[in-house]
Order: structure tokens, then C-alpha cells, then sequence
């Protein structure tokens, strides 16, 4: 099928011949102004003078007085105006959102000629609007949208706001213009507005051009259209509509919505036969993924370049359309290899850009920085993101490694800047602007360096050397725009002095990276076609792609943010949602109509706020328009893994040899916890202490229940301790616990000890506890200060030690000895009897049947506690006190507010005896460790699942 803009070439060169160079072409956009001169010189056959190509907006702006201000200086200047006229104290930041809805609305205001004092200020009553504009709904819907702005507490509020502010409107909508037009500055809006009144009044305008010729134009604005009418009426106009797919002559289309009037307003006056009859193959394939689309895309590629429907040297009739621009990227990566040029024909927003995103995490650690004695402290995980980025990490390289095991290893919650060290690029990072001038140059500086960094390598100061780093072509583009964005916004402020704080800075810029949309430049007439769905218009290819085929997505489901209500926005002849509809339907037919081969791919799926629902438009092709449609369903290939039983072989992998350190003469020891750890899962036994694999060390940003009772241990350990003092044993009385409980200058001390050891990890550095930390101080206070109390019951008793260290043998099978170790919470003597006290800060019983449910690995909730203190006194008893009594207790510190009770219960009796249970112990204890040097008996997975809801290494059980 020929193209479009072929066909209007040869009909202008026909009748033209070498005058046409005397004409002017006016496109919609630039790309089908490209494909227009290509095609004039495929018709001409020979060099000729081209014709004035140029597009609507351009034309206009040469036109107009005014050159186009930025968007950045206009919002600045709108601020400025708003805080004159309402004499507000408002914060740029503030503004900044809505500021940039009125921009928008006044642009509008001017594209369509609307009388701006009409539309802002002939409302005097809101009941006016409930009579003649809006219905009670609508109202509702208005005062939700403009919320407490403009809808305060009272209905007579409501009136007075709301009237007051469409007066203040137009105000600021004349004072801008105004404002603007003492610079010789406009927006686009008033560029369009001004050439529109200048036909209006029939002035001549400065065209030297036989003939204005408007190509591929659907949906004009009231300026365009005044202008149009201008040129027509004095004879050089010229219009060409592309209407002549079928699909555009049905009434009921949405696409033709524009259709009628424009053709009977604007007449061609060279006739173009053109009758489109064929019918494009199209291909509907549905993929569970956004990224998999740009992934069937290359599929389809290579079918074509197969099937010799595309030469990967001539890729030109070949589009990849994308109404979702963040799957450029993805695509691009995707492209095959035989395809060696590409041309991309669309804008990425700067805000889905890596440096977008390496800047978002600067904003949140400037945000979440905290003083300490005057010293920034960084918040952990802002620290980790950032050398976590692409841009950082491969620029300091082992270095972050090392930050981020320090920050662990160290449980630095917030991170001091010595403490980050002093390579140049964390120094330049890692600094706390207090000026927007500052904030700018801070970031100017680093983007400075990283795109220095793209090319070569050089030393920090401490000596590291940088990792050298090559940056693709795109992204140091996209470091060059953020770095333009940067300065213009410095720029901006200082020549407009405006005050905003750092916050408001990092703010605003993330707003204007929404808002800037970086343009590819390539070779436009040669090689595989991506682009936008605006840059299709007036375009034709052989082959189209279009991706997202999705309900909301294409048509694009987004109401654009304005003060203008729908009913007036109708009223007064400017656009509205149903204008959006028809625009992107228009796109979308005229885009598929001269096609040969059209594949629409959408993404299938419907978690989150994605419904996997297909674009209407694809039901109207099946449905009403009745084209066939090959559907294809593309699944992707998801492996489900059975969970299977891991065993390892102790007579492989050197694990004799591991397990032999365990034995006498050897490094290593069985604790009471690797025991419990065996008897729960013999695998995670293995891997922890067999093959010492552990849990890499993460930031606890609050006492965890290990570290609290971590703590708690080290409380009561220093309390008696210091009643103990350097004697062997001591007999404590009431008045020792009495003095100590009243010394809450003492406590506290330890608390702090405690916390700086166990939580912060600077024992030689305490400090006082601030903030949820004191809150946790707190509790332990209280459960210490209640532990004494029930101490204090108890005395006089003899306070032996506190965790104490007991390293004992014991002989199993076969002459072997193995070594085991323990440290006992605290030993203490009352009525003859030595105690084996064991603190608890969970959840434990006191009550067993037998020793047989203690070591049975069946059991879900096995009493592992006591275990482990008999554990304890067996090691005390081989130890210590071959002969003496030994009483198990465990202070279970969650039940101190409660019925305390520290003695274990055997079979519903006290166990006041050690020796009642001890032959029994020693039985399943010996089969227990015999088992575990049995070679013959691999360390297997658990059969009871429960046991792995908290094991570090299910997910390699993948379970």
C-alpha cells in the first residue's frame, strides 16, 4: 500500500513540478515533515529546492513577536504574580502542583480562544452554578477535587472561596500575560492566541510562500482553526485530510469524530485518489508481562527478517510503537542483532531514568539525616541504596562491600561520615547542603564527576582506586540533561529570587524530571522505527508492533489535571475527555489502515491495579468492524519445584574430618542450642555448625528478642556481680537487693553498658538511651527490678557466678570422646541445694511428662528449655559438684507479673533433684550425640515442617 505522504508528494510534484520549492508543508510533527522530503525526492527522481517543511507550532512561533519561555522561568513567574495579587505567604512548593494545573488551563484558555474574563469572573453565585452548570453530583465531584482550597468548613465559605478565587484567576491570568509580554516572552498557548487574533483582524502576515499546504492534521484548536481560516480566505491555505480508511467513514467511530467538519471547513484543492481496501493480517498475542512483550517483539522481528518481510539493512517500514514509554528501554535491549540501525522517535521521561533514581535516593538520605553533637548522622538503608545504585557501586566498587559489612556487622542504624571513610566519591556524596545554592552546586559537582567517570578512572584520596567505569551513550545523556535540569533551576532562582528551602529544592526537581521528556535523535530515514504514539501521525509502515494494547493504557486512561470543571471546559468550546477518546482513536485506525502485517501485543495480567483487559479497540475490530483476528496466547514457562529430601553423606565432602574436631584433642564444642538445633533438623545442623554457614548480619533497627534478652542477661550479670565482688562466693541478703533496686543512677549505667555492647556494638562508648530505645530501656528496668523483688524472697542464698563457662568430655560408642560446652546463666546455693538458674525472655514451659519427649525430634513444640538446663547441670555436675544436689530452674521473664515459678515440674512434681533425672538424661543424651558421629546416618531434612517456619535456610530446602 502506498503511503500517505507518498501519495501527497507526487500529487504536489505533479502539478508543481520545481516551483513547489515555493510552497510550505505543515505537519503535525516533525518525524512526517522527514518522511515527506524522503518522499518528494523518490517522486522528483533528481536534486530540486525543497519546500518550507516545518510543523504547526514552529510556524507559529515564527509568526508571533514572542519567543517561547521555559516551563521552569513561567512557573516562577506565575508564582510570583499569584503571591502579588492573593498576598499569600504560600511556599513555592506548595504552588509548584496546582501552579502547574493553571499553566495548563491557561494554555488551553488561549488555544481556544476562550474570553478568559467570562470563563474566570461572570460567576457571582455558587447557587448560579447549581442551576445552569452543574448537577448536585457534579458539585460533589468539584469540591472533592478542589478540597479544602476552595470548600472550607460553611456553605457561605464555599461561595465566598470558590467566587473569590475565579476572580483572582483572571487576575493572574491577565497579570502573567501581561508580565510575560514586557519581556517579549510567551507560552505556547499565547504564541497561538496572537497569531490567531492578527487573522482575526486580518493583518498580514509574514508568509512568503505561494501555497501553506497542512498535511495529516485530525484534531485542531480553535487558534489553528482561525488561523486555517485565514489562509483559506486569502486563497493559499491548502488542506489534506488522511480519512480514507474505512474504518474513519462509520459514524459511530469515536476516530471520526473530527472527520465532517474538518473536511467541509477545509477543502482540498488538489484531488488525491486513494481508496483503502485492503485489509491488514493482524495478530492479537496476549503475554503475562510487561517486559515479555518487548521480548515477543524481537520473536516477531526475527519471523519477518526470516520471512523476508524485512531487510535488517532497510528496516524503515518496520514501526515498534509504544504508548507505554518505560518498556523503551527493555525494547531496545531487545532488538536482534541483524538489525544494526534503529531510530527511535519518542521522548523518556527524565523521571524513569537511572540517574532519576539515583537522585530520588539522595532526596530521601538528605530527608532523613540526623545531628549528633553537631555531626550528620545517615540513615543505614538510605546508605545501602545509595552504594547499592549502578552509578555508585561501579565507581567505588569493594569499597561499598566494606561500608555495608561495617554498618552490619556494627548495627549502625545511623552512619557517621568518618565512619563512611574517605574515598572521593562517598566524600562528594555524602554531604548535607543547607542553600538551594548549595543543594545545586552539591549536585552539579557529583554529576559532574560521575560523567567524568564514564571515561576514565582516577584515585580517591585515601588511596582506593576507582573501579573504571563505562557508561552507555544513554545514560550519560541522561546524566546530561538532569545536569542541564539542575542548572536551569539554580539559574532560575537566582534570577528570580525566590526562597525555598533544600527540601523544596530536591522537590521541585523531581516534579520537573515528571515533566522532561529527553528526545532521541538518530538517523530518521534509515533503519527499524520506535516511537510514541503522537509521533505515528500522517506515518505508514509495512509492519507495525504496537505494544500495551491494554484498557487504559491505549487509549490512554488519564484525565488531565485542571481547575475548569467538565461542564464549563464544554461550555465554552474546549477540550474535554471525549476529545481525548476520538484523538486516540484516530491514531489508532489511521495508523493500522495502509498496514500489511499488524501484531498488537497486551500484557495479560490482572495483579495489582493491572485488570489484563485488551483495548476496546480490539473488540471493535472483532465485533463490529468484523476483521479477523489471529489470537495467540503466550505463557510463560513457570518450573514448580516438589520439595525433595536433602541428605548429606558424613563420609563425604570431608565431613569426618569436620566432624572429628568435635572429639577430644580437637577445636571444636557441642552446645546445649547444637544440640536442640539436631534434634529439630539434622540438615540445619549441618549447614550451621558443621559447615558454619550463617546468616549474613543485618541492621537491627530496634532490640530484637535475641538482643533483649541479650541485654537482660547482662543486667543481672553485672548486678551480682558487683555484690559478689572479688570473693569466690557471697551470702546475699534482703538489704543487698534492697540497696541495689534503689540505686537507679547504677542501673541505668548498666543499662546503658549493655545496650552500647550488646545493641550498638561500642562497649567502650555508652550513652543514654533517646527515643523507642529508652522506651525498651524501660521495660527491662522494670523486669529487672521485678526479678530482684522475687530474688529478694528468696534470700539469704549464696551467689555462686554468672554466665559462667563449663567446657566438660563425655565418652559415647566405640571409645570416642566428645567435647561439650555451656555457660550457665547463674549458679546460686539455698538450703543445700546449688541452683542452675537459665533466663528466659520467651515464651517456655516448666512441665515435663519424661526425658524421652525432651530429645524425640517428632515433637512440635519440644521443650527445648529444659533441655538445655539440664544440659547445663550435667556439664555443672561433671564439673563442679560430682556429689551435690543440683536444682534445674529457668526464670521465665514474661511470667514475673504473674504467678512466678522457677522449679521444673516432673511428671506434675517439683524436680528439686537433678539425680532424679540424671541416668535417664545421660541415656537419650549419649544416643543423641552418637547418633550425630553415626557415619552411617546422613544429616537429613526434618519430617515436621513447623520446625522450619524460622530456620535461616528453608528457602534452600525450598520449603
Amino acid at each position: 500500500m502506498t503511503p500517505f505522504l507518498y501519495r501527497i508528494a507526487q500529487a504536489f510534484y505533479k502539478k508543481y513540478g520545481n516551483e513547489i520549492s515555493r510552497l510550505a508543508f505543515v505537519f503535525p510533527n516533525r518525524r512526517s515533515g522527514i518522511f515527506f522530503q524522503k518522499y518528494l525526492a523518490e517522486v522528483s527522481g533528481k536534486p530540486i529546492f525543497s519546500p518550507k517543511v516545518t510543523t504547526i507550532n514552529d510556524l507559529m512561533a515564527e509568526l508571533s513577536p514572542y519567543t517561547l519561555i521555559d516551563r521552569i522561568s513561567l512557573l516562577v513567574t506565575l508564582y510570583k504574580k499569584y503571591i502579588e495579587l492573593r498576598k499569600s505567604d504560600e511556599t513555592f512548593d506548595n504552588f509548584v502542583f496546582w501552579g502547574d494545573m493553571l499553566l495548563g488551563d491557561f494554555d488551553d484558555v488561549d488555544k481556544y480562544m476562550v474570553d478568559a474574563r467570562q470563563l474566570f469572573t461572570n460567576i457571582h453565585d455558587l447557587k448560579e452554578i447549581d442551576e445552569f452548570y452543574l448537577t448536585e453530583e457534579q458539585i460533589e465531584i468539584v469540591k472533592r477535587f478542589w478540597g479544602h482550597l476552595f470548600f472550607p468548613s460553611t456553605e457561605s465559605d464555599n461561595k465566598q472561596q470558590f467566587i473569590q478565587l475565579w476572580q483572582i484567576l483572571f487576575d493572574l491570568y491577565t497579570g502573567l500575560r501581561d508580565e510575560l509580554s514586557s519581556r517579549n516572552k510567551a507560552y505556547e498557548g499565547m504564541i497561538f492566541r496572537d497569531v490567531a487574533e492578527q487573522s482575526k483582524r486580518k493583518e498580514a502576515l509574514d508568509l512568503p510562500y505561494t501555497q501553506v499546504v497542512f498535511i495529516g492534521f485530525n484534531a485542531i484548536t480553535e487558534a489553528e482553526k482561525i488561523f486555517m481560516e485565514y489562509l483559506r480566505d486569502i486563497g493559499i491555505g491548502d488542506f489534506y485530510w488522511d480519512y480514507y480508511a474505512p474504518t474513519l467513514q462509520d459514524s459511530y467511530n469515536k476516530a471520526a469524530f473530527f472527520l465532517n467538519d474538518n473536511k467541509r471547513r477545509f477543502p482540498s484543492k488538489i484531488e488525491i485518489d486513494e481508496h483503502i481496501e485492503q485489509t491488514p493480517q493482524i495478530e492479537l498475542i496476549s503475554i503475562p508481562s510487561a517486559v515479555g512483550q518487548a521480548k515477543q517483539a524481537t520473536d516477531i522481528l526475527q519471523s519477518l527478517i526470516d520471512n523476508n518481510h524485512l531487510s535488517p539493512e532497510k528496516a524503515i517500514n518496520t514501526a515498534i510503537v509504544l504508548p507505554d514509554e518505560e518498556l523503551l528501554l527493555p525494547m531496545l535491549y531487545s532488538i536482534p542483532p541483524e538489525i544494526s540501525t534503529v531510530n527511535i522517535t519518542m521522548g523518556y521521561t527524565l523521571q524513569h531514568t537511572t540517574v532519576a533514581a539515583l537522585m530520588e535516593l539522595i532526596y530521601q538520605m538528605q530527608r532523613h539525616v540526623r545531628f549528633s553533637k553537631g555531626e550528620p548522622r545517615f540513615y543505614h538503608l538510605d546508605v545501602k541504596q545509595l552504594l547499592g545504585h549502578r552509578f555508585i557501586a561501579s565507581r567505588i566498587g569493594e569499597k561499598a562491600y566494606q561500608i555495608t559489612n561495617f554498618i552490619n556487622e556494627n548495627n549502625r542504624t545511623f552512619v557517621s561520615p568518618k565512619e563512611l571513610g574517605n574515598h572521593r566519591l562517598i566524600k562528594l556524596l555524602f554531604l548535607i547542603p543547607r542553600t538551594t545554592d548549595e543543594a545545586a552546586a552539591y549536585l552539579i559537582e557529583l554529576l559532574e564527576y560521575l560523567q567524568q567517570g564514564g571515561n576514565r578512572s582516577d584515585s580517591s584520596e585515601d588511596g582506593d582506586e576507582e573501579t573504571p567505569v563505562g557508561f552507555s551513550a544513554i545514560e550519560l545523556e541522561f546524566m546530561y540533561h538532569y545536569y542541564i535540569t539542575v542548572k536551569r533551576l539554580r539559574d532560575v532562582i537566582a534570577e528570580q529570587d525566590i526562597k525555598m528551602t533544600v527540601e523544596t529544592f530536591f522537590r521541585l526537581l523531581g516534579k520537573m524530571a515528571a515533566s522532561i521528556s529527553i528526545p532521541f535523535q538518530g538517523e530518521p530515514l534509515s533503519g527499524l522505527q520506535i516511537m510514541g504514539v503522537l509521533e505515528t501521525r500522517a506515518l505508514d509502515f509495512d509492519n507495525l508492533i504496537i505494544l500495551s494494547m491494554n484498557e487504559g493504557v491505549f487509549p490512554v486512561k488519564k484525565v488531565a489535571a485542571t481547575f475548569i470543571p467538565y461542564n464549563l471546559r464544554k461550555g465554552f468550546g474546549m477540550a474535554t475527555t471525549e476529545h481525548q477518546d476520538s484523538i486516540y482513536a484516530y491514531y489508532f485506525y489511521r495508523m493500522i489502515s495502509r498496514a500489511k502485517r499488524v501484531f498488537l501485543l497486551y500484557d495479560s495480567r490482572t495483579d495489582g491495579l493491572k485488570s489484563g483487559e485488551v483495548s476496546r479497540y480490539i473488540y471493535q475490530l472483532k465485533y463490529h468492524y468484523r476483521i479477523p483476528i489471529q489470537e495467540i496466547q503466550i505463557n510463560c514457562d513457570i518450573a514448580t519445584f516438589s520439595p525433595i529430601t536433602i541428605s548429606i553423606d558424613k563420609r563425604k565432602y570431608g565431613i569426618e574430618k569436620k566432624l572429628a574436631d568435635f572429639m577430644q584433642e580437637g577445636n571444636s564444642a557441642l552446645s546445649a542450642s547444637a544440640i536442640n538445633r539436631y534434634l529439630n533438623c539434622p540438615l540445619q545442623f549441618y549447614l550451621q555448625y558443621i559447615e558454619k554457614i550463617e546468616q549474613t548480619d543485618e541492621v537491627a533497627e530496634s532490640v530484637d528478642s535475641s538482643t533483649f534478652g541479650s541485654i537482660y542477661h547482662g543486667m543481672m550479670q553485672k548486678i551480682y556481680n558487683r555484690i559478689k565482688g572479688e570473693k569466690e562466693k557471697i551470702t546475699v541478703t534482703a538489704d543487698h537487693i534492697d540497696t541495689i533496686r534503689k540505686d537507679k543512677g547504677l542501673l541505668t549505667r548498666y543499662l546503658e553498658e549493655c545496650f552500647a555492647k550488646e545493641y550498638y556494638k561500642t562497649p567502650h562508648s555508652p550513652e543514654p538511651l533517646t527515643g523507642y530505645d529508652y522506651l525498651t530501656g524501660e521495660i527491662i528496668l522494670k523486669l529487672i527490678d521485678k526479678t530482684l523483688e522475687k530474688d529478694r524472697a528468696l534470700t539469704p542464698f549464696s551467689y555462686v557466678a554468672s554466665e559462667l563457662p563449663i567446657h566438660k568430655n563425655i565418652s559415647i560408642e566405640n571409645n570416642r570422646s566428645i567435647q561439650l560446652k555451656g555457660f550457665i546463666d547463674r549458679v546460686d546455693e539455698r538450703n543445700g541445694l546449688i541452683r542452675i538458674v537459665d533466663y528466659k525472655t520467651g515464651r517456655e514451659r516448666l512441665d515435663f511428662k519424661s526425658v524421652t519427649e525432651l530429645f524425640d525430634p517428632s515433637e512440635k513444640d519440644r521443650k527445648k528449655a529444659i533441655m538445655q538446663v539440664l544440659f547445663y547441670c550435667k556439664l555443672y555436675k561433671l564439673d563442679k559438684a560430682p556429689m551435690q544436689p543440683l536444682q534445674p530452674s529457668i526464670y521465665i521473664v514474661r511470667n514475673l507479673f504473674d504467678k512466678f515459678e522457677s522449679f521444673l515440674k516432673y511428671d506434675k512434681e517439683p524436680l528439686t533433684d537433678f539425680n532424679l533425672v540424671e541416668k535417664e538424661f545421660d541415656l537419650y543424651l549419649t544416643r543423641c550425640l552418637e547418633d550425630i558421629f553415626d557415619l552411617d546416618k546422613p544429616f537429613s531434612q526434618t519430617t515436621v515442617e513447623s520446625h522450619c517456619k524460622y530456620c535461616d535456610f528453608k528457602q534452600l530446602c525450598k520449603r
